[in-house]
């Protein structure tokens, strides 16, 4: 346990705001009177945050449901090649159950991916399947919903079970745990994280939406270093896209009255990304959301 001393609390101010021990006068130590013990408590209380932080926003696995989608798909077509193995399946020494499973994963969420997209019937259903299938931990594969013709495009002629992310993170252990693994394949593979600059012109939302609480469309995003975005919508009433409203949090739930109950409507919505009060970069794809009233109960 460290306990942080009286003495100590100004320097940890410092430390949010930016300044460092090291940086600090031998006038600025003593008046903080703090001692050597201190000074490496407080060291090593840095050290820690920064391991913490590092863990926590350097996850390689994609958030958002589309990217993760992308992810997975990149993955199999890395080590699954058109007649075989890849050189990089090879390397790693993937098993032909493993190159299997990894492929029907991939093609299952991706089949999720565009019939969710679309803006499909029973779009609930569609989403409670697609958490089922990427965090679920069941024995019995998720069917697909009801509702919708299953032919075109036909889905995946094998099921899966539900933990595809589970089975991914697995799968990309395998090869990061051997000795030969190299970052240059993990980037080839998907599996690390590639950082870029932030250019805010270059700004494209990953905008997702699905039935949330109520029966009320629940839009996502990812904000990165963005304010937020600005979120126009079309209700299909002959007014075309009209501005909604300006989000600052990674999601938003729109609580417009639903349609009657027992009829259906479907919302498109669309994003522009805001950087310091402006709209920048370009808009994101558009997003179908199929609402229906429902019978509101005391």
């Amino acid at each position: 346990m460290v306990i942080i001393t009286p003495k100590m609390e100004p320097i940890i101010r410092q430390k949010k705001a930016g300044a460092t021990y090291e940086k600090m006068t031998e006038h600025e130590k003593l008046v903080c009177g703090l001692s050597v013990n201190q000074q490496n408590v407080l060291n090593h209380v840095s050290l820690l945050l920064i391991i913490v932080l590092t863990v926590i926003t350097h996850d390689f696995v994609k958030k958002p449901d589309a990217e993760f989608s992308t992810q997975l798909t990149k993955f199999s077509n890395s080590l699954n090649g058109l007649v075989g193995p890849t050189a990089l399946a090879t390397k790693y020494g993937y098993s032909t159950d493993q190159l299997l499973s990894i492929k029907n994963d991939a093609l299952n969420y991706a089949y999720f991916i565009l019939k969710h997209g679309a803006g499909a019937t029973y779009s609930k259903s569609w989403t409670s399947t697609g958490d089922e299938l990427r965090g679920g931990d069941g024995t019995v594969s998720p069917t697909w919903p009801m509702g919708d013709p299953l032919i075109d495009p036909v889905p995946p002629t094998t099921s899966v079970l539900p933990g595809i992310e589970g089975r991914f993170r697995v799968n990309a252990k395998f090869a990061k745990d051997q000795t030969i693994y190299v970052t240059a394949d993990g980037i080839t593979m998907g599996i690390e994280v590639v950082s870029s600059p932030f250019v805010p012109s270059a700004g494209l939302p990953n905008l997702e939406g699905k039935i949330g609480d109520g029966g009320h469309p629940l839009l996502s995003y990812t904000k990165s270093k963005y304010q937020g975005v600005n979120i126009y919508k079309n209700s299909n009433d002959g007014k075309g896209f009209v501005f909604s409203h300006t989000v600052n949090d990674p999601t938003y739930t729109d609580y417009a009255a639903l349609p009657a109950v027992g009829v259906s409507a479907v919302w498109v919505y669309r994003a522009f990304y805001l950087y310091k009060g402006a709209e920048v970069g370009t808009v994101s794809k558009d997003v179908s959301v199929t609402v229906t009233g429902l019978v509101v109960t005391e």
